[in-house]
């Protein structure tokens, strides 16, 4: 006869304490990942699965770079390739550079107009 091997449990985020700094790190990360692409609501089954495995992935490059921090050893080649696969996740759920707008406000354009004529006009009168 033939032993039946037990079955296999597959563990969730779900069955987890929750209480650790890193599972608290995943789960802030995955609200503020939601949160910008718009909230949970509107994230589809497959986005939701994407976004925690970014975060997941981040908890674990965040540890690398502690441990590499306090002198620890680390292997760079995993670091790289868990850098490439977060940026990976995270573009697949919309991750974008964005410009940046760094041309002043008319207000403010006028503002330090005024504050370099008023101190023009001061440098002058003191000669």
């Amino acid at each position: 006869m033939s032993e039946v091997e037990p079955k296999t449990k597959l563990l969730t985020l779900a069955d987890l304490d929750g209480r650790t700094r890193a599972a608290q790190q995943v789960k802030t990360t995955m609200s503020a990942i939601a949160s910008d692409l718009g909230g949970d609501a509107n994230l589809s089954t497959g986005e939701q699965q994407i976004i925690r495995r970014a975060a997941l992935t981040g908890a674990m490059l965040e540890d690398m770079a502690a441990r590499w921090l306090l002198g620890e050893p680390v292997d760079p080649g995993l670091y790289a390739t868990l850098s490439n696969a977060e940026r990976r996740l995270l573009e697949a759920v919309g991750l974008k550079r964005r410009a940046r707008d760094v041309a002043p406000t008319l207000t403010q354009y006028l503002a330090s107009k005024a504050s370099k004529s008023a101190t023009t006009h001061s440098n002058q009168e003191s000669l």
